[in-house]
């Protein structure tokens, strides 16, 4: 909880800064490529949550990675952060910048789980109920999981639309056991 905090009192500063100069999308798409590095990147990980290494030598390093990769801004936080001993809270930090962008946006990230792979028309198609449902523009990912049998699970902020044939069956279940299911 407080990792949020710090986070987000971050990452308010970065995106006035990042709004009064234009450049919100193109530090959102910094903030997403430094994301992918740590992620893919163990040795990187590591670096970043190591208390031994000094700020000095975090910040020659990701000057060294991402200097001319990202833009200045992104760069200079990047820096601070190290400066103020809190480049080990990045990933969250990064994660938080993330929503921010998206919340000020009106974006949701939803994630969305189907029984088989479904077309673009498809996804499509859900993708608009879902905004039609939150009022709010969506942003999916989808997964396929044989086990849900067929239908979908959506995960849309803190909200869960299980709309799976397993969902289904275990409520008729539930029906048939109360035997409340009316002829």
């Amino acid at each position: 909880m407080i990792n949020k905090k710090v986070a987000r009192k971050y990452n308010t500063a970065l995106y006035l800064t990042a709004l009064e100069q234009n450049s919100v999308e193109k530090v959102k798409q910094d903030i997403a490529d430094i994301r992918k590095s740590i992620g893919s990147s163990k040795e990187l990980s590591n670096f970043i949550l190591t208390p031994v290494v000094s700020a000095e030598k975090k910040t020659a390093v990701f000057k060294a990675l991402f200097e001319g990769k990202v833009s200045e801004l992104t760069l200079r936080f990047m820096e601070f952060l190290c400066e103020k001993n809190r480049i080990n809270l990045l990933w969250d930090i990064t994660e938080d910048f993330l929503s921010l962008v998206n919340e000020k946006q009106g974006i949701v990230l939803a994630k969305v789980k189907t029984a088989i792979e479904i077309t673009d028309a498809e996804k499509k198609a859900l993708t608009d109920k879902l905004k039609q449902y939150t009022g709010k523009d969506i942003k999916a990912t989808y997964t396929v999981d044989p086990s849900i049998k067929g239908g979908f699970i959506a995960s849309v902020d803190d909200k869960i639309i299980d709309a799976s044939i397993l969902r289904q069956l275990e409520l008729l279940k539930e029906k048939f056991s109360m035997g409340s299911i009316n002829n």
